[in-house]
């Protein structure tokens, strides 16, 4: 157990065995475990975990998000003194000895004199059962980096995903806290290439593999796979997107990268989802609420 570091949860209406689970694995990895609940609707079994599992419980009194819970973890966990933060989503299960590796492979690194943006480790998408790739700027295009343990151990990445990755309070300190505005989607991307643009670099280790969901299910399209979110999601998804191509920090890449990911999300939740009329009326309000900087949670 290393009393450096602080892990913090995000919950909203979890399924509390599946958190549990989660929970059992991060006993012992770290020091001090805080969730951050976004008012659950089951907050009652919430709080009896916690208070079985001696766990810190933060609650608000209405959804304010990802980032807004995950600024929340921080702060708190700053004000006792912690050096590192570890992420986590509430259906993410890291394996035995990750938060240790983590912390090796950032503390080599430091010493080494890099500026540690986040160290992540890599994941297995519980709803295909693959091993997620990584991301980097090349040029003007984007190149998807093939995790391979036969080349590295540990690759630089210009983000990772936040769930499972640790972050130095020193370098949240220097480059800021999550972007609250964004509410849900792109939360973890744009801090990661807000890291680059001030001289930290991001880490992505391929020796502990964590079990992790993303979106609702898959699709098949045209012999493709596509992540289903729901239709709510859809529209952080694309506001969020504008939001960021606006930005001179983000790479000229990723800017171009999230337009074609625009028009691309346009034809495929608008023509080949389900409950096609409400993704299309959420795309329009996302594309007027992104051009005109409405940030925030959807109808606030």
């Amino acid at each position: 157990m290393n009393s450096k570091i602080y892990a913090v949860i995000v919950t909203y209406n979890p399924d509390i065995n599946t958190l549990s689970e989660s929970i059992k694995y991060l006993i012992g990895q770290v020091y001090r475990i805080i969730i951050v609940d976004n008012n659950s609707i089951n907050f009652q079994e919430l709080d009896f975990l916690s208070i079985k599992k001696g766990i810190i419980l933060i609650k608000f009194s209405e959804n304010k998000g990802i980032a807004s819970a995950q600024n929340e973890g921080i702060r708190y966990a700053n004000s006792h003194k912690a050096k590192y933060i570890l992420l986590m989503d509430q259906d993410s299960i890291i394996p035995n000895e990750l938060v240790s590796t983590l912390y090796k492979e950032c503390h080599d690194l430091e010493i080494r004199g890099i500026r540690v943006g986040a160290v992540g480790c890599s994941y297995r998408d519980s709803q295909d059962d693959k091993i997620n790739v990584a991301w980097k700027a090349n040029g003007l295009k984007i190149k998807k980096i093939e995790l391979d343990s036969k080349k590295s151990k540990i690759f630089a990445v210009d983000f990772v995903i936040a769930s499972g990755s640790l972050i130095p309070i020193s370098t949240l300190n220097k480059i800021g806290l999550m972007e609250e505005g964004l509410f849900i989607d792109l939360v973890d991307i744009e801090w990661g290439l807000r890291g680059k643009f001030y001289g930290y670099q991001s880490y992505q280790i391929l020796t502990n593999i964590m079990i992790h969901k993303i979106g609702n299910g898959r699709q098949k399209i045209f012999c493709r796979n596509f992540i289903i979110h729901s239709p709510i999601r859809n529209y952080y998804y694309i506001r969020n997107r504008i939001f960021l191509i606006k930005r001179n920090y983000i790479e000229l890449a990723w800017r171009l990268y999230f337009v074609r990911q625009i028009f691309q999300s346009i034809i495929l939740f608008g023509i080949f989802q389900k409950q096609r009329l409400l993704r299309i009326k959420l795309i329009i309000l996302a594309i007027k609420d992104g051009l005109i900087g409405r940030y925030g949670r959807f109808g606030s």
